[in-house]
């Protein structure tokens, strides 16, 4: 395997943990009258409907995302003449947007000019292997932990590159530009907790940070591959993974 087994399995068990609390919702929702519904389903509801009258009225609820780096929505609901785009999110260290690299580069260009020297640091805190192109050798491979224990001013101003578009990385990575989800809907214990991204992005912005932290996300290469397993397969190390590993508490709170 090219990525970490523990974080491979992880994330797989996340997603499959995604698909069963998508299915229970459309199970719970898509045809059904609000007086019919279980308490918690209720009152998810309650919370994205200011007026749920009509009680006769049936619920439509549906898979509905988009492709790729659009593939931000889950599920939409319609309920009498409103349509609801949401995001369902569970557990914690959540993997929350992944994209190559290079793309990821030339967005942050697009929206303000990245001058050679601080694309050069992006690159180079991607790969960790001294290169800017992942030419290194795969002896020279490190961790993002371990790399930045040796290169402790070029990380500094790595991350804070990255700060100075933590505006824009936010809806990068929770809303996308198409079919954009008008909530985050955490589920946590059987209970679901709804979250305005007005809310979210305030606490992104506001957000006490670590030397790792852009506002409340983390960011790493997803398949480090440091004993060169991308060369052996069809596996790489190419693509750029954030994560939110305090999403509960940012959702709760």
């Amino acid at each position: 395997m090219c990525i970490n087994k523990e974080i491979w399995q992880n994330d797989l068990m996340a997603i499959n943990k995604g698909f069963e609390i998508e299915r229970a919702i459309i199970s719970n929702l898509n045809n059904k009258k609000i007086t019919s519904l279980p308490i918690e389903y209720k009152k998810l509801m309650i919370n994205l409907y200011t007026n749920i009258c009509g009680e006769n009225d049936l619920i439509e609820c549906e898979k509905k995302e988009g492709i790729g780096l659009e593939k931000k929505n889950d599920l939409t609901i319609k309920f009498r003449d409103k349509s609801v785009n949401l995001s369902i999110k569970s557990g914690s260290a959540n993997s929350v947007h992944q994209e190559n690299i290079d793309s990821f580069v030339e967005f942050l260009n697009s929206k303000k000019t990245l001058e050679s020297e601080r694309k050069n640091l992006i690159y180079e805190f991607h790969w960790c292997d001294g290169t800017l192109n992942n030419t290194g050798k795969i002896e020279d491979r490190k961790s993002k932990v371990e790399y930045k224990k040796t290169h402790r001013d070029k990380y500094t101003r790595y991350m804070n590159i990255l700060r100075e578009y933590k505006k824009e990385i936010f809806f990068r990575v929770f809303t996308g530009s198409e079919n954009q989800p008008d909530y985050i809907v955490y589920f946590k214990k059987g209970v679901f907790f709804v979250l305005d991204f007005a809310d979210l992005l305030s606490k992104h912005l506001n957000a006490k940070e670590s030397d790792s932290n852009i506002g409340i996300l983390t960011v790493q290469n997803w398949n480090a591959c440091l004993e060169g397993q991308d060369l052996k397969g069809s596996k790489h190390r190419n693509d750029i993974q954030f994560k939110c590993k305090d999403f509960a508490r940012h959702l709760i709170e």
